[in-house]
C-alpha cells in the first residue's frame, strides 16, 4: 500500500504529507479457512499542526492542496469501490481530520476476493493499464500464508521530483498479520512473532522498502 503514495491521488497524499511524518498500517485477520478481515490506516496525527497548516494553503510544491472534504470524498470512494466486488462485506471508512487519522476496512469470503477489491480501486483511477499484481495468497492444504510485493516502488520513487521525495523520509509502514493456529515458520526474518505465536507484526521505514533495502514480503506457515 506504499504504492497509494505514488499511484493513488498523488496531490491528496504529497500535499497532505509533504514534510511530515505518516505511517501507513496494514492489519490482516486470516480465518482457517480462508475469510477474515482487512484493515488498512494512514495516520498522520504526528504531524497533524503541520497538516492543519496546509490545509489552509492553496498549493504546495506545485500540488494543489485539497480541501477536507475532498479527502473524505476520496476516502468514501475506495469503501465504495471495495463494496462492488462479491465477497466483501462490512466496509468501513473513517477520516479522523483533527488528528489525521483515516482507515479503510472490511470483512472477506476469501483473499482472492479482497485481491479483486484492491484492483478494481486500482482500475478505477488509473485503467486498465494499471500493473495489476495480487497482494495476498493462501493455501489452505498446505497452511502457507504469502505478504507479496511486485510493485516497482523504486522506479516510482526515481519519478519523483527530489522535494517531493521527502515525505517519505520519517514515513514507517507496520504489517500485523493475526492467524486462528500457531504460525510454525516465516520467511522475513525482520518480522516478529507474538507470544501466543498467532501473530506476525513487521515494522520498516517507508525509504527501506521503496530502495528496496528491506522487502515487506513473507511466507508465513501455519499449523493446519
Amino acid at each position: 500500500f506504499i504504492s497509494f503514495f505514488f499511484k493513488y491521488d498523488k496531490h491528496v497524499l504529497l500535499s497532505l504529507s509533504f514534510q511530515g511524518c505518516f505511517e501507513i498500517i496494514e492489519q490482516l485477520q486470516l480465518a482457517k479457512d480462508g475469510s477474515g478481515n482487512f484493515q488498512i490506516t494512514v495516520n498522520l496525527s504526528k504531524s497533524k499542526t503541520r497538516v492543519g497548516s496546509i490545509l489552509k494553503m492553496e498549493t504546495i510544491n506545485g500540488h494543489p492542496v485539497p480541501t477536507k472534504e475532498a479527502i473524505l470524498k476520496k476516502i468514501n470512494d475506495v469503501g465504495a469501490g471495495m463494496e462492488k466486488t462479491t465477497g466483501i462485506s462490512n466496509v468501513k471508512t473513517t477520516a479522523d481530520m483533527d488528528n489525521f487519522i483515516a482507515s479503510v476496512s472490511c470483512s472477506f469470503t476469501s483473499l482472492t476476493q479482497l485481491n479483486k477489491a484492491i484492483k478494481a480501486i486500482r482500475i478505477k483511477e488509473h485503467g486498465k493499464e494499471t500493473i495489476l499484481q495480487d497482494q495476498y495468497a493462501y493455501d489452505l492444504k498446505a497452511g502457507t500464508f504469502q505478504r507479496k510485493n511486485k510493485f516497482p516502488l523504486r522506479e516510482m520513487y526515481a519519478g519523483v521530483s527530489k522535494a517531493d521525495r521527502e515525505i517519505f523520509a520519517d514515513a514507517t509502514y507496520t504489517s500485523v498479520f493475526k492467524f486462528d493456529t500457531p504460525v510454525i515458520g516465516m520467511s522475513n526474518k525482520n518480522a516478529t512473532l507474538s507470544v501466543n505465536k498467532k501473530a506476525v507484526m513487521l515494522r520498516e521505514t517507508a525509504l527501506d522498502v521503496i530502495t528496496e533495502k528491506k522487502s515487506i514480503e513473507n511466507t508465513i506457515n501455519i499449523t493446519h
